[in-house]
C-alpha cells in the first residue's frame, strides 16, 4: 500500500534530495502515488519544498504517475525488474507514466528518482548490498597501451598471460574500465588473456578533431570494422569475442556475418535491437546528459549489486563526451535492427547471457537472439544490465562455466 500523503510529506522534510544536483531552476511537479499520495513539489535553486497537492491550483508542469499495483511492485523488497527506480517504472509504463511537459520532466527526472527512493527506503528498508570485489594487493596488473588505426588513436588494456584471448565491448557511452575487475583477476589470467579497449569517440580514445562540428552516429559496419581493426593491430588469432549491451548486440552480428575469425561469441545483454533507448534527452541543450544517463540507466542495476561497483559503473556514464551514449544508442535502436532481422545463423560457438534486472534487454529479448542464431542461453539470476562492472564476482559464477568449455573446445 501506498504511503498516505501526510507520512509521505515526514519522510521528505528530512531526506536529502538535493545534494550532488546541479543548480535546479524553478519548477512545480507533482508525483501521484498509489491511491492515497499527491504531492507538490516546488523547487527554486536549491530549496526543495514537498506538500500536499491541492486539485484547486494549476496544472503542474508534469506529473509523474504510479498506480497502487505499481507502487506495491517497487515498494517490494527485491524489487521485481522495471520497478527499481522512477526511471525502471517510466521504462516499463511508458510515457504514461509522464503526464505533462516530457522535457521538464527529463530535466528533473534525477530529483524525481530521489524522491521515490526515499519514500521507499521509508517503507521498506533495503538489507545489505552483495559484498564489493577486493581489490587486487599492490599495484595492478592491467597493461595499458595506444593503437594507432590507420591515424586513429584507440586506447587498449589487457591483463592476463593466458593462451586465450578475449577480446571485451564496453556498453554505450561507456569505456573499457567497465571490464577492470575481469583484467586484474589473477586467477582467469593464468589462463585467459583479456583485452578491453575503448571506442573511438569513448573513454581514453581520441575523438575526431572537428568532433565539435560533428555528430556522432555508431552504425554497424563502423563497429565490426574497429573490432575487425583492433583484433588484427594486437595479431589477434581467433579471439573470444565478449560484449555487453550495444557491445554484445554487435557480437551477435559478428558471430552470425565474421564467426569465423573467432573461437566463440559471448553475447551479454545482447538482443537484436531497441528502439526505445534512443531518447533525445540523453543530448539535450536544456538537459544535463550527466546526471540524466545515471539516472537513465540506474533502474538497469540491480538491488543487490555492491554499493561501490555500482557506484563506479554509475560514474563511467557521467563522464561520457556530449552525445556519445546517444550516438551509440542510434547503432542499437535505429540502425542494427534492420540488419539483425535478415542475419543468419552463428558461424561459431555463441552464448547469450541476460541478467534478471535488464528491461533494455529483457530475458526473452536475449532468449529469442539466442533461438535466432543458434546460440545457448544463459540466464543470471540477480544480475543487471552491467554484469561484470555492476557485480563482477556474481558475473565471473556465470561466465566461468562458459569460459571452461570454449577452453576445452580449443585444447
Amino acid at each position: 500500500m501506498s504511503p498516505t500523503t501526510e507520512s509521505a510529506l515526514d519522510v521528505l522534510r528530512t531526506a536529502q534530495l538535493t545534494a550532488g544536483l546541479p543548480a535546479l531552476g524553478e519548477v512545480v511537479f507533482e508525483l501521484a502515488l498509489g491511491e492515497s499520495t499527491r504531492l507538490r513539489v516546488a523547487v527554486d535553486g536549491d530549496d526543495v519544498r514537498v506538500r500536499a497537492a491541492d486539485a484547486d491550483e494549476p496544472s503542474p508542469v508534469f506529473t509523474f504517475a504510479v498506480g497502487e499495483e505499481d507502487w506495491a511492485r517497487f515498494a517490494a523488497e527485491p524489487p521485481p525488474r522495471g520497478y527499481t527506480s522512477a526511471q525502471a517504472i517510466r521504462a516499463t509504463l511508458g510515457w504514461g507514466a509522464v503526464r505533462g511537459d516530457t522535457g521538464r520532466w527529463a530535466q528533473y527526472a534525477p530529483l524525481v528518482d530521489r524522491v521515490l527512493e526515499a519514500l521507499r527506503r521509508a517503507e521498506n528498508a533495503r538489507p545489505p548490498r552483495n559484498p564489493d570485489p577486493t581489490p587486487p594487493s599492490g599495484p595492478s596488473a592491467v597493461r595499458g597501451r595506444y593503437l594507432d588505426l590507420g591515424g586513429q588513436r584507440v586506447y587498449c588494456e589487457e591483463g592476463g598471460e593466458g593462451p586465450v584471448p578475449v577480446l571485451c565491448l564496453h556498453t554505450a557511452g561507456a569505456d573499457s574500465r567497465q571490464f577492470r575487475h575481469l583484467l586484474e583477476d589473477a586467477e582467469l589470467g593464468a589462463r585467459f588473456r583479456f583485452i578491453a579497449f575503448d571506442l573511438p569517440w569513448h573513454g581514453r580514445s581520441d575523438p575526431p578533431t572537428d568532433w565539435q562540428e560533428r555528430t556522432y552516429r555508431l552504425t554497424t559496419t563502423d563497429y565490426a570494422e574497429v573490432i575487425r581493426a583492433v583484433s588484427g593491430a594486437l595479431g589477434l588469432e581467433r579471439p573470444v569475442l565478449l560484449g555487453c549491451s550495444m557491445g554484445g548486440a554487435i557480437v551477435l552480428y559478428m558471430a552470425a556475418v565474421h564467426g569465423e575469425e573467432f573461437r566463440a561469441c559471448l553475447s551479454l545483454e545482447g538482443g537484436l535491437g531497441n528502439p526505445s533507448r534512443f531518447v533525445e534527452w540523453t543530448n539535450h541543450l536544456e538537459v544535463d546528459h550527466s546526471h540524466f544517463l545515471t539516472s537513465w540507466v540506474g533502474g538497469l542495476v540491480a538491488p543487490s549489486s555492491p554499493a561501490a561497483a555500482r557506484a563506479q559503473t554509475l560514474w563511467g556514464y557521467a563522464q561520457s563526451g556530449p552525445g556519445v551514449y546517444q550516438g551509440d544508442t542510434y547503432f542499437y535502436s535505429e540502425d542494427f535492427p534492420a540488419i539483425a532481422a535478415g542475419l543468419g545463423r552463428a558461424t561459431c560457438p555463441l552464448w547469450v547471457f541476460n541478467g534478471e534486472y535488464d528491461y533494455s534487454a529483457t530475458s526473452a529479448m536475449s532468449r529469442e537472439a539466442a533461438d535466432a542464431l543458434g546460440g545457448t542461453y544463459v540466464d543470471m539470476p540477480g544480475c543487471g544490465h552491467f554484469p561484470m562492472s555492476e557485480d563482477p564476482v556474481r558475473f565471473r559464477d556465470y561466465l566461468l562455466p562458459v569460459l571452461e568449455q570454449v577452453e576445452e573446445a580449443g585444447s
